[in-house]
């Protein structure tokens, strides 16, 4: 894209802007850099930093150079920058001066490489000679990125160069990326949602990325009203913040650059989409996939111009899903099941964890996601909800996302999340944590009565608990169900 486009504008950091020509001298300079301090073809090298130009720089000339990404939260503590430096076996690190304050405070972290974000742009090319370096092999190993999950450590997914292309390359044919994008990235970029579903996918297409090192909302909202942006993606926490920071104005932004907003990550809040749109008149389209597995199930937003309430989306085309049983077998068309995939960026295995993989792929290489979906007969993906997280009250399976989907329709309920504790007569109590739109939590006779119109009776909650807030995952913005559960226990709010 540099030689075709050197001059096209390719990332706006704050005041700093940069075209394609710029990002690829960068990522050439670093790449030298990295050479010099001993990277080489297959070596481990460790990225830790905030969204910047500059990481992006960063994690192109780590390419550059042959070696393998290994991406790792800025916000990461000094024991799983240690985790990650062992099970990776990195012997680099790229780090900004926030991220090196951690890796200090480690015994026997490898060398480690500072970089700038104001100063990647800039210097006299190296003495290095890259061109003598080879051409990664596509389906190589390109990327690690470590994803929470039910394990008790972080999951190390990887990824091949082959593989990053056409996940980047599906997601930006079926939202319609083009040179005109500007997609605004406030997502991390150490997370394959922030770095290859959003970035990569608009820089193939010679788009504009807008990078944001936080979700702030004054920040998001500058990126549409200001800057103009087009493409924003988030988790649907980051929405209900969104929505809330708009209402708090005296003036509503003029928010009418934006064509495409996309949800993932977490279950839709189609109370707060709707009000989104009614904002900023782009409604709230999903994406459903995996770090192990994407795209898989999205919108494309011409066929579509308005998501089906509820709904993911349709799989995404060059993606494949199939609906299975407990034994394997196929459900009935309509009936809910769990949703095994295969599709363009399809992960490599779990480094250096061949049990973890063999479990979660079948013996015909399909990823079991430990997702319960169901599609309709127009073919739109439902979650209802992940496998571990059913509750199971006398005997009967309830989804918690589909009492949720059902709390968040009313009018005093901010957000929601909807949890299994336990119970010494039904196993399970359906447990909705919710926290309000303003003033007290409605009464509980009111709350049971709105949804024993729209659930059947063993799924309506035993208890309904308010909170000011929800347990968060600092780095993705979801709702963190174990801290939720454990926070319900021990402040004794559910008996």
């Amino acid at each position: 894209m540099a030689a075709a486009r050197p001059l096209k504008m390719a990332l706006r950091d704050n005041e700093q802007v940069v075209t394609y020509g710029e990002l690829d001298a960068a990522a050439d300079r670093l790449a030298a850099r990295l050479v010099e301090a001993g990277a080489t073809t297959g070596t481990h090298v460790v990225l830790m930093a905030d969204n910047s130009a500059g990481y992006l720089a960063a994690a192109t000339a780590i390419w550059r150079a042959g070696s393998v990404l290994v991406t790792l939260y800025a916000s990461s503590g000094p024991a799983e920058v240690s985790y990650v430096l062992e099970n990776s076996g990195a012997s680099l690190i790229v780090a900004d001066q926030r991220a090196k304050a951690v890796i200090d405070e480690l015994p026997d972290a490898p060398p480690v490489l500072v970089i700038d974000p104001a100063e990647v742009f800039a210097g006299a090319p190296s003495l290095v000679e890259l061109a003598a370096l080879p051409d990664p092999d596509p389906e190589k190993l390109a990327l690690i990125c470590y994803t929470s999950g039910s394990t008790a450590r972080p999951k190390a997914v990887m990824h091949s160069h082959a593989g990053l292309l056409a996940g980047a390359e599906a997601y930006a044919a079926v939202w319609h990326i083009t040179a005109t994008e500007r997609t605004i990235v406030c997502l991390p970029m150490a997370w394959a949602f922030g770095l290859v579903t959003t970035s990569m996918a608009t820089l193939i297409r010679a788009g504009e990325v807008i990078v944001l090192p936080r979700t702030k909302p004054e920040m998001i909202i500058d990126a549409v009203s200001r800057l103009r942006g087009t493409f924003l993606a988030g988790v649907t926490t980051m929405f209900v913040k969104l929505t809330e920071y708009l209402d708090t104005l005296a003036e509503r932004p003029d928010m009418g650059s934006l064509r495409l907003c996309i949800s993932g990550g977490e279950p839709r809040n189609e109370t707060v989409f709707a009000r989104w749109t009614d904002f900023t008149g782009c409604p709230v389209h999903d994406v459903y996939a995996a770090s192990e597995c994407f795209p898989a199930v999205t919108y494309d937003p011409v066929q579509d111009p308005v998501p089906v309430l509820g709904s993911s989306g349709r799989v995404a085309p060059g993606s494949r899903m199939r609906v299975v049983d407990a034994d394997g077998n196929d459900v009935p068309a309509g009936a809910v099941g769990e949703a095994q995939w295969k599709g363009p960026a399809h992960f490599l295995g779990y480094w250096k964890d061949p049990e973890l993989t063999n479990k979660v792929l079948t013996e015909d290489g399909w990823y079991r996601t430990s997702d319960l979906v169901r599609v309709d007969q127009d073919g739109y993906v439902f979650v209802e909800g992940r496998i571990s997280d059913m509750i199971i009250r006398g005997g009967s399976n309830v989804s918690p996302a589909e009492v949720e989907a059902v709390l968040a329709q009313h009018p005093s309920v901010r957000s929601v999340s909807v949890v299994g504790l336990p119970d010494l007569q039904y196993g399970e109590q359906v447990v909705a944590a919710i926290v309000p739109r303003g003033g007290d939590l409605p009464a509980t006779d009111e709350l049971r009565a709105f949804c024993a119109q729209r659930l059947a009776g063993y799924k309506i909650p035993t208890a309904f608990v308010a909170l000011e807030a929800f347990p968060i995952n600092a780095r993705t913005e979801k709702v963190d169900r174990k801290a939720l559960k454990q926070l319900l226990l021990q402040e004794g709010a559910v008996a």
